[in-house]
């Protein structure tokens, strides 16, 4: 049982990691470039709106599952691994110790990017870019600053998001349960 649980808890982890990761490709990779196409500016400015608003649900989503399958995975790391470890190596003891610190410490930061991200500079560049679709007086170097701090907020969070899972592949390899 506790091997399906354990196996249980990596695909919560993995398909989380999907759910997070996969629309910021997404949004940097196709919405971005295909929004531009669109003259508009009150058609793009809406379906920017209903696509990042999207984007929160499934990423906040994601992370929910990230939680709870990482939750399980380290609260049962030892038990899982006891056969390799032994009962005398300690949590800093092994490699796994301080890859798992480095990662949450990663994590965090992310975090405060990507809720600065979400809750601050994304709203106000759609807020700007509505007010200027409905003709109002916007100028271009407060757009200009609002596209650089969301493409340089959202770009070092998915560069932190990588850099997680290259740390999350590290826990799950052989070396970070050697001494």
């Amino acid at each position: 049982m506790e091997n399906a649980l354990h196996v249980i808890a990596i695909w919560l982890h993995v398909l989380g990691i999907a759910l997070f990761v996969g629309p910021q490709f997404f949004l940097v990779l196709a919405w971005l470039p295909a929004s531009r196409a669109i003259d508009d500016l009150p058609t793009r400015v809406a379906a920017m709106r209903v696509i990042t608003t999207r984007f929160g649900y499934i990423g906040a989503a994601g992370l929910g599952l990230i939680f709870v399958g990482g939750a399980y995975l380290i609260a049962t790391w030892r038990s899982y691994n006891d056969n390799i470890i032994g009962d005398d190596a300690g949590f800093l003891d092994i490699a796994y110790g301080p890859i798992f610190i480095v990662k949450m410490s990663v994590l965090m930061v992310m975090l405060v990017l990507t809720g600065l991200h979400m809750f601050v500079i994304g709203p106000a560049q759609i807020d700007a870019l509505e007010e200027r679709a409905r003709g109002g007086e916007v100028p271009d170097l407060r757009l200009r600053r609002l596209r650089i701090a969301s493409m340089s907020l959202s770009g070092t969070g998915l560069l932190l998001t990588l850099v997680i899972m290259a740390l999350g592949a590290g826990l799950g390899s052989e070396y970070a349960l050697r001494p």
